[in-house]
């Protein structure tokens, strides 16, 4: 499963048993998990939109690096 499909469900509240399941095993794996899902949660009350992620644009990203 993706979980990135899941953190969102856990957000809307509608995971199945077995996604729920497997969302509880993987926030428990690591204090990461558990911080990045707690990050989200923070976006998604303040009303961003979470479940359509963008495509980084790398080449802008590298360029700002290479000037610092």
């Amino acid at each position: 499963m993706e979980i990135a499909y899941l953190l969102v469900k856990q957000l809307d509240g509608t995971l199945s048993v077995e996604e729920k399941n497997y969302f509880d095993n993987w926030i428990q794996e690591s204090d990461d998990h558990r911080y990045l899902f707690l990050r989200l949660k923070i976006f998604y009350h303040r009303g961003h939109n979470i479940s359509k992620v963008d495509e980084p644009n790398i080449k802008l990203y590298r360029s700002k690096i290479k000037k610092i």
